[in-house]
């Protein structure tokens, strides 16, 4: 159904680029921006705010690590650090609070706001509605949307009955919408692709059976876009940076070390991230003879840098790139899900050929075998059987 911006670091002026594709919303995100910050932006946006889905996501997941700028909201409240976070009550005057000043801001909807959990267990999803229902009760009555959140462990998935416990739990909820967050901890750098091969079955299979019920909405996703498009997910989000495509209790502190400024070449048909020293040896190979990059006009820029050997850094066309990417790719698989699986076979073939008849190697080592497409269609395959 759409395409939302996730917002980061310095995000706002993408939906003044052209060349970012089709995105019906966007996600703030407290931990970079301040009300004020927000405010700005909106009204900076003029004419087109009125076609776009704001949705705020208080981001209360884990403020321990970094809780960036979101002291400045008036739902951060002093006793964050010292509130028993186990008590339904106090996570529901969090809600009222996040639907006060999203009505404030002039948002269309707000996410119920989430915790990290120690335990994915029943209980913790149980009170994740529970928080959902009574933002959405206050919401409502300002005029705006409530999606419910829901934090989700792949590890905790590789039970396959997990889908039918944890989708009957939260399709109780009075929302028709669902946030989902994916969490992978086995992913050690945000640019990785998901790599939970037990676990991502069930994932498919939990989004098919919400998405029966319930506006799915999927967070922080990347490439994976494929996998919730092939399940039936109606909406997902991505942002310009590697730590905003990726969901982990860290996510906010790569934003620190400067590692966003490399460029990475979006390869969709590997479903993948390479650098330019990879693009250069493809091109070499031929990869790109006969390809046609018009739908994505950051492509043919970057191919034109690379191409004239030029120094110039193309980080911000990378983004652009890989934004393009994810608005193309959700709009082609939408109500899709054949496109989508073909999408996956294809890439399959295409790294066997990169691996077996090129014998290319790249300069990342999780770009070695396309393992992770690999996992994804046997995901596929087995989710959308169950």
């Amino acid at each position: 159904m759409a395409s939302y911006l996730q917002l980061g670091h310095n995000s706002w002026n993408l939906f003044e680029e052209p060349d970012i594709g089709d995105y019906s919303g966007m996600v703030l995100s407290p931990v970079n921006d301040s009300p004020a910050d927000v405010a700005a932006g909106l009204l900076r946006l003029g004419e087109q705010r009125p076609k776009l889905d704001v949705i705020l996501d208080p981001q209360l997941y884990n403020p321990a690590v970094d809780k960036g700028l979101m002291d400045q909201w008036t739902y951060f409240p002093s006793d964050f650090e010292t509130a028993n976070h186990a008590d339904a009550a106090w996570w529901i005057q969090r809600g009222i609070a996040v639907a006060n000043q999203g009505a404030q801001l002039g948002v269309n909807a707000v996410c119920s706001p989430a915790l990290f959990p120690k335990t994915f267990s029943d209980d913790y999803y149980g009170l994740m509605v529970e928080i959902a229902d009574a933002t959405h009760q206050h919401a409502k009555s300002l005029g705006l949307d409530t999606l419910v959140t829901a934090i989700i462990s792949l590890r905790d998935l590789a039970n396959p009955a997990r889908a039918y416990a944890i989708a009957s739990i939260l399709s109780r909820s009075r929302c028709d919408r669902i946030y989902l967050t994916f969490l992978n901890e086995d992913v050690k750098q945000q640019r990785e692709p998901l790599s939970e091969p037990s676990g991502l079955p069930t994932a498919v299979h939990l989004v098919r059976l919400l998405s029966r019920q319930m506006r799915v909405h999927v967070a922080f996703a990347a490439h994976d876009v494929v996998l919730w498009k092939y399940a039936g997910a109606a909406d997902v989000s991505s942002g310009k940076f590697m730590n905003l495509r990726r969901f982990s209790p860290g996510r906010w502190e790569e934003e620190k070390s400067g590692g966003q400024q490399a460029a990475y070449w979006t390869e969709g048909s590997l479903f993948t991230l390479l650098r330019t020293a990879d693009v250069e040896r493809l091109r070499r190979d031929g990869w790109f003879d006969g390809r046609d990059l018009s739908d994505n006009p950051a492509s043919l820029r970057i191919m034109e840098f690379i191409q004239s050997g030029s120094k110039k850094l193309w980080v911000k066309e990378s983004w652009l790139q890989y934004l393009r990417w994810i608005a193309n790719a959700e709009a082609a698989w939408h109500g899709r899900p054949d496109l989508a699986m073909a999408a996956l076979e294809e890439s399959h073939r295409l790294w066997s050929d990169i691996v077996n008849v090129r014998q290319i190697l790249f300069q990342d080592w999780f770009n070695e075998h396309g393992t992770h497409v690999k996992n994804w269609l046997n995901a596929g395959r087995e989710g959308g059987k169950r």
